[in-house]
């Protein structure tokens, strides 16, 4: 059955349609399983809290199909580098296509509150595919890499990567179906494990 986006939208501020980024990545990869996106840090300053991120999306022929920019500060998001990583995604996919019409965030001035959905951890040694210098990093076309979840090198599919949890210091491997439960039941990824800590925490503070 074809991916009907209509499904999955939210309301946002004025009361307008908007297709999430992990939506629009899971439309992606079913229009286009053989495409891929890259995410490249253009500016990071930690001291400033700013952070410039690029997506750029690429079939199976290493063609361009569409590039994005997306800038974020702390001042706006605590975690505004991956928000920017996000939003440049987002944007990247929405110029191709994928929910251009409910992506208010090509307008000027838009600022959409998105859940990240790149790599999660910290912004240069986690969640990067190959060595932890990389600057740029590449979703698999065969895998979703929203919802934080982090990549790893080995996984058993033969794609090369596998879906990790993103709480601090965890960095288990997860399946597909426990990441997709996760984002669905959590907002982010995190392992089994991780899921029962998180609902143990609200019994804990009663």
């Amino acid at each position: 059955m074809a991916y009907d986006p209509a499904k999955h939208l939210i309301r946002i501020q004025g009361n307008r349609e908007y297709l999430p980024v992990a939506q629009r990545l899971v439309w992606f990869r079913e229009a286009h399983p053989d495409w891929g996106i890259e995410t490249k840090i253009e500016v990071l300053d930690i001291d400033a809290g700013l952070a410039v991120f690029s997506a750029t999306v690429i079939n199976e022929s290493g063609k361009i199909m569409a590039r994005a920019t997306k800038m974020e500060t702390a001042r706006g998001f605590p975690d505004y580098i991956e928000k920017a990583e996000t939003g440049a995604i987002g944007r990247a996919l929405a110029l191709c296509g994928f929910g251009t019409q409910f992506a208010p965030e090509l307008e000027e001035g838009e600022r959409i509150v998105d859940s990240p959905h790149p790599v999660g951890g910290r912004p240069v040694a986690s969640g990067r595919i190959g060595t932890a210098a990389t600057a740029a990093h590449k979703i698999a076309p065969a895998a979703v890499r929203g919802g934080e979840a982090r990549m790893a090198a080995g996984s058993p599919g033969g794609g090369g990567e596998s879906l990790v949890c993103s709480e601090a210091e965890c960095g288990r491997s997860m399946t597909q179906g426990q990441y997709e439960f996760s984002v669905k039941s959590f907002g982010r990824a995190l392992c089994p494990q991780c899921q029962k800590q998180r609902k143990a925490e609200p019994a804990a503070a009663a």
